[in-house]
């Protein structure tokens, strides 16, 4: 019996030396944190300029840093994006390490051109996150740009974008969140596309980049939010307005928050309307599989922030009055965005997977003629909007003067 124990404790302690750790464990000193990667195409030749943000810890920290910027850029070009990025070995003394990248962009002449062979580099790659955020640079600001510009808040520009994202989803509702797993899905869906956040620099693009940028109370450059860019297929097609830009928001149900400006018909002055909740039902009826219909219903609940008319807020047939024209607003958007898919014939909505969940059968007889059916799908809309409070007052002070007259 002692021998047999003996023997297992032999085999126990060979064990813990062959577990000495991973095979391929890179202390962080040895490594380059990518925070941000960005793609364009070189002028007059076949290749990529990929950009990599490196975050430079010391000055992140603040206790040894040399005075420079909390971040550096660094670019190569090559054939593909792996051959541009190994290129950059050339200059950074240390292994990249992409997996913290939380921004990947592109320039829209990259968008434009088609973005399947580099969507299959960010799939297969292990390195690289599917929860980096995906984004189009307007015409005129390449990718190198937005990942060069240094933000105020914010010390990595890479992650403060991310951010900014994340914010202007949560309150102004003409965007949301896209990542690079929801562009990969958006590829497989029949005759669809995706549609990936705009980004553009206000005001000096190359003092966006200058360290003096951070110095002074009023940024001479900033990368800002854009309009949304919308593919069909993996190239992009064009830019959403802002109403179109609501619309999307509306049928995807991404909506959080956002605001509504309503003209009053009693003396046309400007009421505020702020959406504290709101939720998006699409279903499909495929009881004729050549005209099939897709049913929107949306419920939002209103606040309302500012008040510029004399309209009696203690008045319910006038809250009537303004819950309906939030519903014709809210429908009106939804209405351009379908109109505007419709016409370029690219189904960023999903309907298809909303009709194959709901009669498989009737779907498949259709699937392989969808592209001919899509822009001719019949949308119905129901909107039902309610307005719950209007803060901490309700008749505006117009209204008092306009009692006093």
């Amino acid at each position: 019996m002692g021998a047999v124990r003996g023997l297992f404790l032999l085999l126990w302690l060979f064990g813990i030396l062959a577990l000495t750790g991973c095979w391929d464990a890179k202390e962080l000193n040895k490594r380059a944190v990518v925070s941000g990667i960005g793609i364009d195409l070189v002028e007059g030749e076949e290749k990529y300029l990929v950009s990599l943000q490196i975050i430079i810890a010391d000055e992140i920290s603040g206790k040894i840093g040399r005075g420079a910027t909390p971040t550096s850029v660094y670019q190569a070009t090559g054939k593909t994006i792996v051959d541009a990025i190994r290129n950059t070995s050339r200059k950074i003394p240390r292994l990249i390490s992409p997996a913290q990248a939380r921004m990947i962009v592109m320039s829209e002449d990259v968008a434009r051109d088609g973005i399947v062979g580099i969507m299959d580099y960010l799939d297969r790659d292990s390195d690289i996150r599917l929860t980096a955020e995906m984004y189009v640079a307007k015409k005129g600001v390449s990718a190198a740009n937005i990942i060069s510009a240094l933000t105020p808040i914010g010390k990595i520009s890479g992650y403060a974008l991310a951010q900014k994202t994340s914010m202007a989803a949560n309150e102004l509702g003409e965007n949301y969140s896209v990542e690079v797993d929801d562009v990969v899905r958006s590829l497989l869906v029949p005759e669809g596309g995706t549609v990936l956040n705009g980004l553009n620099i206000e005001g000096d693009i190359k003092e966006a980049g200058k360290k003096s940028n951070l110095e002074s109370s009023i940024t001479q450059g900033m990368p800002v939010m854009y309009r949304m860019a919308v593919f069909k297929g993996d190239k992009m097609q064009i830019w959403l307005n802002e109403e179109e830009s609501k619309g999307l928001v509306w049928i995807k149900n991404k909506m959080k928050k956002s605001v509504i400006v309503i003209h009053s018909k009693k003396d046309g002055g400007d009421i505020t309307m702020e959406v504290m909740r709101s939720h998006t039902k699409m279903k499909a009826s495929l009881k004729d599989p050549e005209h099939p219909v897709i049913r929107l219903n949306v419920r939002a609940q209103f606040s309302i922030r500012e008040v510029n008319s004399k309209v009696d807020l203690r008045n319910p047939e006038e809250l009537l009055t303004l819950e309906q024209t939030a519903q014709q607003v809210i429908q009106k958007q939804m209405q351009k965005m379908v109109d505007r898919a419709q016409s370029m014939k690219c189904d960023i909505f999903t309907f298809s997977e909303v009709m194959e969940r709901e009669d498989p059968a009737e779907w498949r007889k259709i699937k392989n003629r969808w592209g001919q059916i899509f822009p001719k799908v019949k949308v119905e809309y129901e909107v039902n909007a309610v307005i719950r409070n209007s803060q901490m007052r309700d008749r505006s002070f117009k209204y008092y003067k306009n009692s006093e007259q």
